[in-house]
C-alpha cells in the first residue's frame, strides 16, 4: 500500500510540474451542460419561439466519427483498444500488427425543450462496437428539475443509462485509444440519479444503479456454486464540488453480490469509493489536470481493468465466496501549445488482490494452484501529439505502454514432480496508436 500512495503522489507531483501556460476531450460524451460548438452541427432545429429567454426547443443530430488506428509493436494485445488489463502474460505471441477501423463512430443525438419549471434534457448516443460492426447503444437518458427547494436549493433526476455516477463523467483524458487507463470507472448502466444542487456549486447526489455481480465460479471447489438473480441495485451516494479551478468530487458505493450454493441463495457486501477531480491551470488555455483514485471490495466490475473478468469475488480457502480487494488511480495532463497543438500525457496504476483460493487453475500455463492467492498489478503510460487543423477536425499519434504482472503464491504445481510456493510473470506491450476524429 505505501508503494502504491507513492506511486499516486508521484504521477501528481509530475502532472502539476508540467503545467504552464482547451477543448473538450475527443472521447467525452455529453452532460445537461449548455453546448457550445466551434463549429455548429448542420442537423440542427432550434424553435423561434422562447420560453425564460431560451429557445421552446432545441435539438441536434452530430456525427462523431473515429478513424482507429494502432499499431501493435510487442505485447500479443490484438484488440482494437488497448486495455493493459487484458495483456496477455503467458502468451508467446509478439506478432507485429498494423490495423484501422470504424466502429468506434459514434451518433449523438440531443434535445432540450424549455417548460414553464425548467429545462427537459434528453440525449441518446450509439457506436457501431457491438460486434461485427453492429450498432450499440451507448446512452440513452433525461434529466429535469424537478423542483425549486428554496434558497437556491433544486432537486434534479437524471434517469437512463449513462456513465455510473460511482465515477466521473466530467473528466476524460483527451486519447487517441478510448479504452483509456486501466483504473478508469467508465461502467455504463441504467441507473436512477438524484440530487440537491445550490448557487454554489455543491451537487449531493443519490441513487440506484443496474446491479451486475461478476463472480468467479469454480466446479473443483464447490460445484454447487452458480449465479444467481440480484434482488437489489447498486446504491450510490456521491458529493459533487465545483470551483473557480474546476471541481472534485468524492463518491461512494455499496453492493449486495448475491450467488447461489448448495444452502440455497447467499449474499456478501461490495463496497468502494473514488475521489476525482478536473483542475484548470491556465485562465486561456485551462491546460487540465484530471485524476481519479479508486479502491474498495467486490467493485472490480465498475474498472475497466477487470471489468468482465468475474473478479468481484472468488472461493476462499474452504469454498466461501469472498470479494475481491481492487484499489488503482491514474492522473493526465494536457498542454496546449497552440490554438491548434496540444499533447496529452497519462500515468495509472491498478492492482487486485484475492483471499486464499482453495483451488484453480493458472490460465495459461494450466498450473493447478492450492491454497493460493493471486495478485494482479497494472502500469500505464500513454504520451500523444494532436493537431486540430479546423474546429470539427483533430490528427494524432500516440504511444500506449502496458505492464501486468501475475503474481501466485501457494502451492502452484508446475509438473507431476514440482511444487513451488511463488509464481510471477510479467509482460509488456507497447502500440502506436492514431487516427483522427471528424464532426458532421
Amino acid at each position: 500500500m505505501k508503494k502504491l500512495i507513492f506511486i499516486y503522489v508521484f504521477v501528481f507531483s509530475f502532472s502539476l510540474l508540467f503545467a504552464q501556460n482547451g477543448s473538450e476531450s475527443t472521447g467525452k460524451t455529453m452532460s445537461s451542460d449548455p453546448v457550445v460548438f466551434d463549429a455548429p452541427p448542420h442537423f440542427r432545429i432550434t424553435s423561434k419561439d422562447t420560453v425564460n429567454g431560451k429557445p421552446l426547443y432545441d435539438y441536434f443530430l452530430l456525427v462523431k466519427a473515429k478513424l482507429n488506428g494502432a499499431y501493435d509493436i510487442n505485447g500479443g494485445m490484438y484488440e482494437e483498444t488497448f486495455n493493459a488489463g487484458k495483456i496477455p502474460v503467458w502468451s508467446e505471441g509478439d506478432e507485429r500488427r498494423f490495423w484501422m477501423d470504424m466502429h468506434q463512430t459514434q451518433i449523438r443525438f440531443r434535445g432540450q425543450s424549455e417548460t414553464e419549471h425548467g429545462t427537459y434534457t434528453a440525449y441518446l448516443e450509439g457506436d457501431f462496437w457491438g460486434g461485427n460492426k453492429h450498432f450499440r447503444l451507448r446512452h440513452a437518458w433525461f434529466e429535469y428539475k424537478f423542483a425549486d427547494l428554496g434558497n437556491g436549493w433544486s432537486f434534479v433526476g437524471h434517469l437512463g443509462q449513462d456513465w455510473s455516477f460511482f465515477g466521473d463523467k466530467e473528466i476524460w483524458p483527451n486519447v487517441m485509444e478510448w479504452d483509456g487507463p486501466s483504473s478508469g470507472v467508465w461502467r455504463r448502466e441504467p441507473e436512477l440519479r438524484f440530487w440537491f444542487a445550490n448557487p454554489n456549486g455543491l451537487q449531493l447526489e443519490f441513487g440506484v444503479a443496474q446491479p451486475g455481480a461478476e463472480l468467479y465460479f469454480s466446479n473443483n471447489i464447490d460445484p454447487t456454486l452458480q449465479e444467481a438473480k440480484q434482488p437489489l441495485p447498486d446504491f450510490i451516494g456521491a458529493v459533487n464540488q465545483k470551483f473557480s479551478f474546476g471541481h472534485l468530487r468524492l463518491t461512494g458505493i455499496y453492493r449486495n453480490l448475491t450467488y447461489k450454493n448448495s444452502e440455497g441463495k447467499q449474499s456478501l457486501p461490495g463496497f468502494g469509493g473514488t475521489f476525482s477531480g478536473y483542475i484548470r491551470t491556465n485562465s486561456k488555455t485551462e491546460n487540465p489536470i484530471q485524476f481519479q483514485f479508486v479502491g474498495g471490495q467486490g467493485i472490480a466490475t465498475y474498472i475497466v481493468s477487470f471489468s468482465g473478468m468475474n473478479y468481484d469475488a472468488v472461493p476462499d480457502a474452504v469454498g466461501d465466496m469472498k470479494t475481491v480487494q481492487a484499489v488503482g488511480g491514474w492522473t493526465s495532463y494536457e498542454h496546449w501549445f497552440s490554438k491548434k497543438w496540444h499533447a496529452n500525457i497519462v500515468l495509472g496504476y491498478t492492482e487486485f488482490n484475492s483471499n486464499e483460493i482453495n483451488q484453480f487453475t493458472i490460465d495459461g500455463p494450466g498450473y493447478l494452484a492450492l491454497n493460493a492467492t493471486a495478485t494482479t498489478k497494472v502500469k500505464y503510460f500513454l504520451l500523444n501529439l494532436m493537431w486540430d487543423p479546423i474546429p470539427s477536425v483533430v490528427l494524432g499519434i500516440e504511444w500506449n505502454f502496458g505492464q501486468k504482472t501475475d503474481v501466485y503464491e501457494g502451492n502452484i504445481v508446475t509438473s507431476p514432480t514440482s511444487v513451488v510456493d511463488r509464481l510471477e510473470k510479467s509482460k509488456n506491450a507497447n502500440r502506436i496508436s492514431f487516427g483522427a476524429f471528424f464532426n458532421f
